[in-house]
């Protein structure tokens, strides 16, 4: 049941993560962060004056809250807590203002729904939330989940633990599994609400609370903290977890939702404007992105559709971009304007210095000795003009070559402006408009990966990045050699070579079963079973007779002679690098790459003479 539960949430068919996934993608991300970051943790949103008037609603006798000493099983503890925490809630003015509610509830026995964990935990306690960014869980045709409690309107999660099970020896292994643990329902939370920032949740006991945090680096979580000794540290996290500014609660408050009855109708994102000082609204095509990944941490990429004031189609990209070598989206869009095929930029926002825009900001700050090992992010959002379908999602051979085409041309004018994409792949090539003109019937997109060029003057270089099945096979087999060529515009044509043998033989039906071997093998997650693959591929024969016969002559043509190509410039570089173990001379690297216009008008008139062929208007046996 859960597989076809994901498919019906997402609207695709995808793999769950088990905990084992979970498990592996905490690996090397969790920092265990000293007391003083929990216990300061809000501090601004307890004036004095209110935790006096908390405290006065709230039954604390000889230093105690009203708990169990000795529970002898953590049911014993749903009630008392959930009270606790209500109260606080109520008390700080929390549990209600103008069209946003809170609420502690007890979750027991309650199933909630699952989108990309495969697991049947929830939480012990929630904070139950409505308002801009929560809504009733979308159970429509989903038997035995809960109907007015999920992933979609909570602030946070609370596990409760009997006090004996938890601690912060044997080498923090029991802490680190309780973040791994809660780090299920984090996951759904950011996917579930996909205007998620970061999120905080507390594993709490008859005596002690922990805070957890997860964000795009990584995970923090705090020592267990005696509440009973310290009552003000639980009050202060209970009303910022439950606090009405969405802000706080780790929510991107320029995603903006209508929710009458509880279900989001329509919305828009807000894009402010420093010089204006104004907000300009960008309406929602549809309620969530088209795009999201489900990894918990990294760029978190949304994609939006939306619509501009005139109506015209546009996309929102938000993500989280490291801060080390790495060249911001919009930068790179912004010197392409006006070039032909690259996706063109509409408006941008960085975050950088902002509270809830870098990672920076979001974590302890580090004391003299500490080390917090974690990849600086920042958020950072851009809009672009809306464009076609993938490249894949072409239906005849002229379509899909036009595409190509125009995407290599397009990348050919990107590197004369200073740079190289670095991660073309099917995805980020579009279909032009239908009649398109030549120029535009392929757009090139996704600029994220892209880079300065810096080949010329550091020929040598370790950085790796790209879409695994399209990365060139001298990156991939020169992973780790200490004298690596830098990834050049070779490289990415070599993608584009990549590209179109998926397209040739992974997307038409065919009997070539050696096709279909060879594909899996570029799609090896191993580098150098990649990388040799492609690299054995290049060095054969192509046949005529090994291409399907759906694709015509001239097409079969173009594709001899762009393997005959990408096998000519593999040899070109090896024997000017050698093995790369030692270092290499580069100046007759520097002369290959002075023969660039040369390479982009070769590979651009093989495919301008396989375009117009007789029979390639018609529509392809697609697999």
């Amino acid at each position: 049941m859960l597989p076809v539960l994901a498919e019906m949430t997402n609207g695709r068919t995808a793999k769950l993560a088990s905990f084992e996934d979970i498990q592996r993608e905490t690996k090397g991300r969790i920092v265990n962060a000293k007391e003083s970051w929990a216990t300061t943790m809000y501090s601004e949103n307890v004036p004095e004056e209110l935790m006096k008037k908390i405290k006065g609603k709230l039954n604390i006798t000889n230093g105690r809250f009203d708990v169990p000493k000795d529970p002898n099983m953590k049911c014993d503890l749903y009630d008392p807590l959930v009270n606790i925490i209500q109260s606080i809630i109520k008390a700080s003015g929390n549990h209600k203002y103008k069209n946003s509610t809170r609420e502690a509830m007890d979750t027991r026995g309650k199933r909630l729904l699952k989108e990309v964990v495969n697991s049947e935990i929830s939480p012990d306690i929630v904070i139950k939330a409505t308002g801009n960014s929560f809504e009733l869980p979308r159970i429509k045709g989903v038997e035995g989940v809960d109907a007015s409690l999920g992933y979609t309107n909570v602030t946070s999660v609370i596990e409760v633990k009997l006090d004996h099970t938890t601690n912060d020896d044997e080498g923090l292994r029991v802490a680190r599994k309780e973040v791994q643990m809660m780090a299920v329902h984090a996951k759904e939370i950011f996917a579930q609400q996909p205007n998620r920032l970061f999120i905080r949740v507390l594993v709490i006991t008859e005596s002690r609370v922990r805070l957890i945090q997860y964000d795009r680096a990584g995970a923090v979580y705090s020592p267990l903290i005696s509440y009973h000794k310290d009552p003000d540290t639980l009050i202060r996290l209970v009303v910022g977890l439950s606090s009405i500014c969405e802000a706080e609660l780790g929510l991107d408050d320029t995603v903006r939702w209508s929710s009458p009855q509880g279900k989001k109708t329509h919305g828009a994102i807000m894009m402010f404007d420093e010089e204006t000082e104004k907000y300009t609204k960008y309406k929602m095509r549809n309620l969530d992105p088209f795009f999201k990944s489900d990894a918990l941490f990294g760029r978190g990429t949304r994609m939006w559709d939306v619509a501009g004031a005139d109506g015209q189609k546009l996309l929102v990209k938000d993500a989280w971009i490291g801060t080390v070598g790495t060249t911001a989206e919009h930068v790179s869009l912004k010197k392409a304007v006006d070039v032909l095929g690259v996706q063109q930029l509409v408006d941008h926002e960085d975050r950088t210095g902002t509270e809830f825009g870098e990672i920076d900001y979001l974590r302890p700050s580090p004391e003299k000795g500490d080390v917090y090992a974690f990849e600086n992010r920042i958020f950072q959002r851009i809009i672009t003009i809306r464009y076609g379908a993938p490249i894949d999602s072409f239906k005849s051979e002229g379509e899909v070559l036009a595409a190509l085409r125009d995407a290599i041309a397009a990348h050919e004018q990107l590197v004369n402006t200073g740079i190289l994409h670095c991660d073309i792949s099917r995805g980020n090539i579009l279909l032009g408009e239908s009649n398109a003109p030549e120029g535009l019937r392929g757009i090139l997109i996704d600029l994220d990966m892209a880079m300065e060029i810096m080949y010329d003057k550091k020929p040598m270089d370790s950085r790796t990045v790209g879409t695994r099945y399209s990365q060139s096979q001298l990156l991939l087999r020169g992973q780790g050699l200490p004298f690596r060529p830098a990834h050049d515009y070779l490289d990415d044509l070599e993608s584009f070579f990549w590209v179109l043998m998926h397209i040739i033989f992974d997307h038409v039906q065919h009997s070539q079963k050696w096709a279909k071997e060879f594909i899996a093998l570029c799609n090896s997650t191993d580098n150098l079973d990649s990388g040799g693959v492609k690299r054995a591929f290049l060095n054969g024969n192509l046949l005529d007779s090994q291409i399907p016969d759906c694709w015509t002559q001239e097409c079969k043509d173009m594709v001899i002679a762009f393997h005959g190509f990408m096998g000519s410039i593999a040899i070109q570089k090896e024997r000017i690098i050698g093995t790369m173990t030692e270092e290499w001379d580069p100046a007759p690297m520097h002369a290959l790459h002075a023969q660039k216009a040369d390479h982009y008008e070769e590979i651009l008139e093989m495919i301008d003479e396989a375009l117009g062929a007789p029979g390639s208007n018609r529509v392809l046996p697609l697999a």
